[in-house]
């Protein structure tokens, strides 16, 4: 995406707006040059307010969404102290940590007994797993708010997934919750921060939380500083439980940036065809470029699987006209190519790593193992991820060199300042090669645990304690039981994970380290591609929160529910947009000529870019 720089109309109204101590919120369409918009803003503030807040000690607040962000805005603003740039979290625990009476008394009169509240519903006296676990949750949250008036201090960090009251320590929404309420509610807190934090700025503004958004138009509800400003796109609000909406407090001004920097104009009037409140243009470079767009639709099978799934052999099927499809567009190994499913158990039958997607999103994964895989963090995978499969693929493409860095910055015994610093380059070298070649041998023919069980006696790599407590025990012999086992159920995944071989580990960490063409649709949000092929098989993902096929063509399969109808529009514009030239889209339908005929009528596609495979 291009963006010349030169001001748009957007950019003049919000430099207006600053001029006249009056909150605003920009809605900014894909491509639009949001970010660009934000610190043009932030710096205009600096140039003609630096004097004035540096002498009140003031600070300009701008809040984004992920810590990449924030790396990369504060970069970009020369890391000047006067902006105060954080995340939602890190910035709403800065405001309340020194309440500590108040945030008790809030989880005590408010939040823990909201939570009880939400749980009741599910009791229904009876003794199904669900009746019985919300009885047992609403005791333990009654035994904390009783545990709670010894608290006297309260923690929190970004790695708090989880509550433990009774120790103090808040989870990331508690802090939401928390601050929310505080700041909507303690005028004293109000004053601190409109007196510390006259300008607050909060970039992807759809994806913060609505009590958030309550909370901050309160904090600007006065004429005058401090004043909000709010930057994101509605459509692009993809996630759960977030504001989506953004309007700001009373007498503030709505603000269209109408630009797409990034589109083609064939993307572009695709866009325009899923949205009503903004209808945007190609602008910059992007304006240059006709692009093009294309739908293939595919008959879909009916399924032949347990609950109406495919079978494998029906998967097989589906791949394999995936691939053909790619093969007419040209697009089967182009570099500059993403293509984006729904689901990554899509992907990882795909690329080879499918009992790794199963074991850990099944029965023995808690949620915070699922988070730790999906992000390639999980204390089982990081060893391979990190050192092993890198080792061996150096190994394979004779690449000596990078075999040797590995081993240096990653491995006990070829730390430069460890046990073997006096030993010569030459031995050094050989002792590589000659522990190389030997985990090649093992590569092909052992577990994952006597792989990880040779690293370790041979110090290739780092050993957590986590990860060694594992390897020393012998492995669980009794049945897995949820209702006796479910604290220790991560020793039945060790387990499982140990039995497997080796041949799945590669094709994930390519995955994760983006070494594919492959994505999910929610992970390429602020992404952008030459070419991005969007792949529409509702039977195959099985996500009944979404259905593209509901979405495009009603009449056909059925009306979607609201939720679903809702969060298929924003996570088709989101996959849409990324495309900044060439956008391909394969629907599997049940119906290809009606549905061809129904998008055509809808204006949705011309003829021409609507092919029945």
């Amino acid at each position: 995406m291009s963006n010349n720089l030169i001001p748009t109309k957007a950019d003049t109204e919000i430099k207006e707006c600053i001029d006249e101590n009056r909150s605003f919120s920009v809605i900014s369409g894909a491509g639009s040059g949001k970010t660009q918009s934000l610190l043009t803003a932030l710096s205009y503030i600096r140039d003609s307010k630096a004097g004035e807040l540096r002498k009140k000690d003031q600070k300009i607040i701008c809040i984004t969404y992920t810590n990449r962000a924030v790396g990369v805005i504060s970069s970009r603003l020369n890391f000047d102290e006067i902006f105060y740039v954080s995340t939602l979290h890190s910035f709403l625990w800065t405001v309340i940590n020194r309440f500590s009476t108040d945030i008790r008394k809030t989880l005590i009169d408010h939040h823990i007994p909201a939570q009880i509240a939400k749980k009741q519903e599910d009791d229904n006296g009876g003794s199904s797993k669900v009746a019985v676990s919300a009885r047992e949750k609403i005791a333990s949250l009654q035994e904390d708010i009783k545990s709670l008036r010894e608290v006297s201090d309260f923690s929190y960090s970004d790695n708090s997934t989880f509550s433990n009251y009774s120790e103090g320590q808040l989870s990331h929404d508690d802090i939401i919750a928390i601050a929310g309420h505080l700041i909507t509610n303690n005028t004293i807190l109000q004053k601190i921060m409109a007196q510390k934090y006259p300008y607050v700025f909060v970039d992807e503004a759809q994806d913060t939380f609505t009590e958030i958004v309550m909370a901050l138009n309160t904090l600007c509800s006065g004429t005058g500083l401090p004043i909000v400003g709010y930057f994101g796109d509605p459509v692009q609000q993809i996630y759960d439980k977030r504001a989506g909406d953004f309007s700001g407090p009373e007498g503030f001004k709505l603000i269209k940036k109408e630009e797409n920097f990034r589109c083609s104009k064939a993307v572009v009037n695709l866009l325009n065809a899923f949205r009503t409140d903004i209808q945007q243009v190609s602008a910059g470079e992007a304006s240059k470029l006709e692009g093009s767009v294309e739908i293939r639709l595919v008959a879909a099978e009916l399924p032949e699987g347990p609950r109406k799934r495919y079978t494998d052999e029906q998967i097989e099927r589906v791949s394999a006209k995936f691939n053909d499809i790619l093969k007419i567009w040209d697009l089967h190994e182009n570099e500059e190519t993403k293509y984006l499913f729904l689901v990554r158990q899509m992907i990882a039958k795909r690329l080879g790593f499918e009992r790794l997607q199963k074991l850990f999103t099944g029965l023995y994964a808690s949620t915070h193992a699922q988070e730790d895989y999906e992000h390639g963090d999980h204390f089982l995978l990081k060893p391979f991820i990190k050192v092993i499969s890198p080792l061996m693929i150096a190994h394979r493409t004779n690449n000596q060199k990078e075999a040797l860095d590995i081993l240096r910055n990653s491995s006990p015994a070829f730390n430069p300042k460890g046990k073997n610093a006096n030993k010569s380059l030459r031995k050094m070298r050989d002792l590589a090669k000659s522990l190389i070649e030997e985990l090649s041998e093992k590569w092909a023919s052992h577990t994952l645990r006597e792989i990880l069980l040779f690293c370790q006696k041979n110090e290739i790599i780092e050993v957590s304690e986590r990860l060694s407590r594992h390897l020393e025990r012998s492995p669980r012999n009794e049945e897995y039981n949820k209702d006796i086992n479910e604290i220790d159920k991560e020793d039945w995944l060790v387990d499982e994970f140990f039995k497997m071989r080796t041949d799945e580990i590669e094709p994930y960490a390519d995955f994760i380290n983006e070494h594919t063409p492959y994505s999910t649709q929610h992970g390429v949000k602020g992404e952008e591609y030459k070419n991005v092929v969007v792949v529409y098989d509702d039977i195959e993902a099985a996500w009944n929160l979404y259905s593209f096929t509901k979405m495009l063509v009603p009449e056909i399969a059925g009306s979607p529910t609201e939720g679903q109808l809702d969060r298929s529009i924003r996570l088709a514009y989101v996959s849409f947009s990324r495309a900044v030239e060439n956008l391909r889209i394969i629907l599997f339908t049940a119906d290809p000529e009606g549905t061809k005929n129904i998008l055509i009528e809808k204006s949705l596609f011309r003829e021409d870019q609507v092919i029945i495979n």
